[in-house]
C-alpha cells in the first residue's frame, strides 16, 4: 500500500474518531465552568478522586480484557465468533466476581458512595469493553455516534443533577454512570447481529492467549494511571482535596491535547498493526510522526495562553490560581501522546512485557516526586512529577522500540517547539490578561506557519469528501 493510500486511511479513520471523541470532549470542558461555581474545590477534588479509583479499578478488574479483543479482531485468523465468545465469557465472569467482592466490601465498610461506586465501575466497563469490540470490527460508524451519545447523556444529566436538583457529587457521579450505560446500549443494539448466540463459542486455547497478552497490558495500564490520576489520590492524602479540586481543574484543560491524541491514536493504532509488515514502514512512520510533532506543539503554544483566559474570565474565582499550573500539565500531555506513538510498536509485535516495563519506570518517577516535594511544594510537585514521569516514558521507548521500527525525528523542530512551549508556559504567570491574548494570536499564527501542508492536505481531504457525497 502506497504512503499515499495509507494517508487517506488514517485521515478517514481519524474523522471518524473525531465524530466520537472531539466534540464530546470539548462539550465536556465549555461545562467545567458549571462545576466552578456549583462545587466548592473540595468537593470537585472528592469526586475527581472517586473517579480516579474507578479508573484505575477498571483494567484490573477485566484483566484489560477489551485490549486483547481489539488486537484479536483487528488481526486475526479466528472467526469472529470465537473472538467475541471467548473474550466476552471471559469478560462476564470477572466483572460479576469483582461485582461480589466490591459489593460485599462496601457492605461492611459501609462507605457513602459504595453502590454509586459499583453501578459506575459495571457499567464503565461494559461501555470500554464494547466501544473496542465496535473498534475491532470496523463498526467506526456505530463508535463515534456512542461518543455523541455518551456526552449528551451526561451534559444533559449535569444540568438536571448539578444545575438542577443540586445533587453535587453524587448527581455528577450518577451522570457519568448513565452517559456509559446509554452510549452502551447503543453499540449493543447496533453490533447486536455480533451477538447472536448461533454464531458464538467459547475457545480456551484462544481465551489463553488473549489472557497472556491482555494480562501483561495491566500492570502497564496500572502505570499510566499512576502518571494520570495518582496525583489527585496523593495530594488529598497528603494535603487536603480543597488542593485536589483545584488541581484537578488545572487537569481538565490538558485533556484537549489528550483529546486530539486519543482521536489520532484510535486510527493510528489500527493503521500501524495492519501496516507493521510493510517494506517502506520506517519512511511512513517517521514522515506521520513528525506531522504530528508539529501539530501538537502548535496546539500546546496556543493553549496555554488560551486557558488562562478561560479560567480567568469564565471560571469561579476560587479556581482562578489553576491557570498556573497548565503550562507543565500541557507539556507533559505532549510528552504522553508521544510515548503512546511509539507504544504501537509493543501493540504491533505483542511485546506487552516490554511496554509494561517502560510505563514502570515513568510511574516510579512520578510517585517518588510525589513523594518528596508534595508535602513541600504542593501542587506543583504533583504537575512535575506527571511532567517528568511522561518523558522518561518516551526517551526509553525511543531507544527500546528501534528492535520493532526506526523513527527519524526531526529534532530541529522538536526543539523549536518544545522551547517555546515552555517559554510561553513560564510568561503566562506572569502576564496580564491583554499581554496573554497578544501570546495567544502569535502562536496561533505560528501554528498557521508550521503545519502549512497538513492544513493544506485537510483542506483537499475535505473537497474530496464534498464531492464524493
Amino acid at each position: 500500500m502506497s504512503d499515499n493510500s495509507r494517508g487517506k486511511r488514517l485521515a478517514k479513520n481519524t474523522v471518524i474518531y473525531m465524530v466520537s471523541n472531539f466534540g464530546s470532549k470539548v462539550l465536556t470542558f465549555l461545562i467545567v465552568p458549571l462545576y466552578s461555581w456549583y462545587l466548592t474545590t473540595s468537593q470537585y477534588g472528592t469526586y475527581d478522586t472517586i473517579v480516579s479509583v474507578e479508573g484505575l479499578i477498571m483494567p484490573l478488574c477485566i484483566l484489560a480484557i477489551n485490549e486483547g479483543l481489539l488486537r484479536w479482531l483487528l488481526k486475526s485468523d479466528e472467526k469472529d465468533g470465537a473472538i467475541i465468545g471467548t473474550g466476552y465469557g471471559i469478560y462476564l465472569a470477572l466483572i460479576l466476581l469483582t461485582d461480589a467482592v466490591l459489593a460485599v466490601a462496601f457492605a461492611i465498610s459501609g462507605w457513602r458512595w459504595g453502590r454509586m461506586f459499583l453501578f459506575l465501575l459495571t457499567v464503565s466497563t461494559m461501555y470500554t469493553v464494547l466501544q473496542y469490540t465496535a473498534r475491532g470490527a470496523k463498526r467506526n460508524r456505530a463508535f463515534a455516534v456512542s461518543g455523541v451519545i455518551y456526552t449528551v447523556t451526561m451534559l444533559g444529566c449535569n444540568m438536571i443533577f448539578i444545575a438542577g436538583l443540586h445533587y453535587k457529587i453524587g448527581g455528577m457521579l450518577l451522570s457519568l454512570a448513565l452517559a456509559y450505560l446509554f452510549g452502551a446500549l447503543y453499540l449493543l443494539f447496533c453490533m447486536r447481529n455480533l451477538f447472536r448466540p448461533s454464531s458464538l463459542s467459547f475457545d480456551r486455547g484462544l481465551g489463553r492467549e488473549m489472557l497472556r497478552y491482555s494480562i501483561m497490558l495491566v500492570p502497564n495500564n496500572i502505570s499510566w494511571w499512576i502518571m494520570n490520576a495518582s496525583d489527585r489520590v496523593m495530594l488529598t492524602a497528603m494535603i487536603g482535596s480543597s488542593y485536589t479540586g483545584i488541581y484537578s481543574i488545572a487537569c481538565k484543560f490538558p485533556t484537549i491535547v489528550s483529546t486530539i491524541h486519543t482521536i489520532f491514536y484510535q486510527a493510528w493504532q489500527e493503521q500501524a498493526v495492519i501496516e507493521y509488515d510493510s517494506d517502506t514502514r520506517d519512511q511512513f512512520y517517521t514522515r506521520v510522526f513528525n506531522l504530528y510533532v508539529r501539530l501538537t506543539g502548535c496546539l500546546v503554544l496556543m493553549l496555554v495562553p488560551f486557558s488562562k483566559l478561560f479560567i480567568t474570565l469564565f471560571m469561579s474565582e476560587s479556581y482562578t490560581e489553576g491557570y498556573r499550573y497548565t503550562g507543565v500539565l500541557y507539556l507533559g500531555a505532549m510528552f504522553s501522546s508521544f510515548s503512546a506513538f511509539y507504544g504501537t510498536g509493543y501493540i504491533s509485535s505483542k511485546d506487552t512485557k516490554s511496554a509494561m516495563y517502560t510505563t514502570f519506570l515513568g510511574a516510579a518517577v512520578n510517585i517518588l516526586i510525589n513523594l518528596f516535594f508534595i508535602r513541600r511544594f504542593g501542587i506543583w510537585a504533583a504537575c512535575f512529577s506527571t511532567f517528568f514521569g511522561y518523558l522518561a516514558v518516551w526517551i526509553v521507548r525511543m531507544i527500546q522500540t528501534r528492535k520493532y521500527f526506526t523513527i527519524t525525528v526531526d529534532w530541529k523542530t522538536f526543539f523549536l517547539l518544545a522551547g517555546n512551549c515552555a517559554a510561553v508556559s513560564v510568561a503566562v504567570c506572569f502576564c496580564g490578561t491583554a499581554a496573554t491574548a497578544v501570546l495567544f494570536a502569535l502562536a496561533a499564527a505560528a501554528a498557521v506557519l508550521l503545519n502549512q501542508q497538513l492544513i493544506k492536505a485537510a483542506v483537499r481531504f475535505l473537497k474530496n469528501r464534498r464531492t464524493k457525497a
